[in-house]
């Protein structure tokens, strides 16, 4: 109990508990750091960095689950675990504990909101737009560019006859590549084989990385798919030393399920567009004669 009242110091990266093990305890900071992962498919991804006073691992004290990620101590630091036996006892003594819970739950359950909310908004006006298709593009790269820190960026689609990835819409260094990607080919063209979004933050260390005279170190990618066919990709990516994390990856993989569906309509909405610009053009020639 002492342990518990006075925290246990934990060593630069030690664990305090792992990704997929049983937790009945939540933790507060009383001094230093703690990083908290989670295991992804291109290798672990640190979620968050908390510091003095901050809690984490609540989520133990409500619920069965299994931990979701891991917590290991950034540098040397003492953490205090309260377990759910001693959480009642604890908050008749001191009320500001269950408080202190409830605000770091709400402000998450906030950003989780206003990605929401952002997210809804950009669905409804691209799935009302009727327009061309490079213009999609643009408008969903805004909105990825918008939403996730990032150096450069790509929209890039599937040419059906010549089975290439090629360009569509850019920003950064990648606004002058006149890059095309085979099925398969780079990361960008393995997702579109795999249909699976992807995190790479050492790109360097992936086999699969074109990089195509630019100096990326983090890349983010995503299908876009429709009826089970994926038909092009969004990529994201920095050159410089900031990272995504998972929370990058939720976010670009949200937007890339409602900038699936604009693109379709866009393919669907070109013929139109372009019929009535011939209706438009022979009505001007028919006003000049």
């Amino acid at each position: 109990m002492k342990e518990r009242e006075l925290g246990r110091v934990y060593k630069d990266k030690e664990i305090i508990f792992s990704e997929g093990e049983a937790g009945d305890s939540m933790y507060i900071i009383q001094s230093g750091k703690v990083k908290i992962t989670k295991k992804t498919p291109s290798g672990e991804m640190t979620l968050a960095t908390l510091g003095d006073g901050e809690i984490f691992g609540e989520m133990a004290l409500f619920d069965l689950k299994k931990r979701s990620a891991t917590a290991q101590a950034d540098g040397e630091t003492r953490v205090i675990s309260i377990d759910k036996s001693s959480f009642f006892a604890r908050v008749n003594k001191d009320p500001t504990l269950a408080f202190k819970i409830l605000q770091t739950m709400s402000q998450r359950i906030r950003m989780m909101n206003e990605e929401f909310t952002k997210l809804k908004k950009f669905k409804t006006s691209l799935l009302h737009a009727c327009i061309d298709v490079n213009e999609i593009c643009q408008l969903i790269l805004d909105e990825a560019r918008s939403s996730i820190q990032s150096d450069h960026g790509s929209v890039m689609l599937l040419d059906e006859n010549e089975k290439m990835l090629s360009i569509k819409a850019a920003f950064g260094s990648q606004s002058n590549q006149k890059v095309k990607l085979k099925v398969g080919q780079g990361i960008s063209g393995d997702v579109l084989k795999t249909g699976k979004a992807e995190l790479v933050n050492n790109v360097s260390l992936d086999a699969r990385f074109v990089a195509g005279g630019l100096n990326i170190k983090s890349m983010l990618c995503a299908p876009l798919k429709w009826k089970g066919n994926t038909f092009g990709v969004i990529n994201l990516s920095n050159s410089s030393e900031k990272l995504f994390n998972l929370e990058d990856l939720k976010k670009l993989h949200s937007l890339s399920i409602y900038a699936s569906i604009a693109v379709e309509n866009a393919k669907h909405c070109t013929p139109f567009t372009a019929a009535m610009g011939d209706i438009i053009k022979s009505a001007s020639l028919m006003d000049a004669w």
